[in-house]
């Protein structure tokens, strides 16, 4: 009985480890729908660093080639792509939340990927 329940805590320890690491991966569509408000929120929480996160809005500049200025209505937030976003159109954007180190630069979203917003 105790060696069932030895390999059932081991099996439970090892899947619930797998299914941890599954939720912070990209593929896992485990992206956190939320706003601009609730990502300058989260700051102080070195933790949060990298967490994915969807924000619906628009890109209001082009800061240089790879930094733009996005508002979703509840702020304003700097986003780091290597992909081209559009101007003034309404998208969905897809990214990490990157912090500065010690809060020293701009607190930004690195975007994996957008798409037109449909609605």
């Amino acid at each position: 009985m105790k060696k069932i329940i030895l390999l059932t805590s081991i099996l439970l320890a090892f899947g619930g480890a797998a299914v941890l690491n599954a939720s912070d991966s990209p593929d896992s569509n485990k992206y956190h729908l939320t706003t601009v408000k609730w990502v300058e929120g989260i700051q102080n929480g070195l933790d949060n660093d990298y967490k994915y996160v969807v924000l619906e809005g628009k890109v209001t500049k082009k800061l240089d080639d790879d930094s733009y200025q996005f508002s979703d209505g509840t702020g304003t937030i700097e986003l780091d792509s290597d992909i081209e976003l559009p101007v003034g159109t309404k998208i969905i954007v897809r990214g990490e939340v990157d912090q500065a180190f010690m809060h020293i630069g701009p607190l930004e979203i690195n975007v994996d990927s957008w798409r037109h917003d449909n609605k």
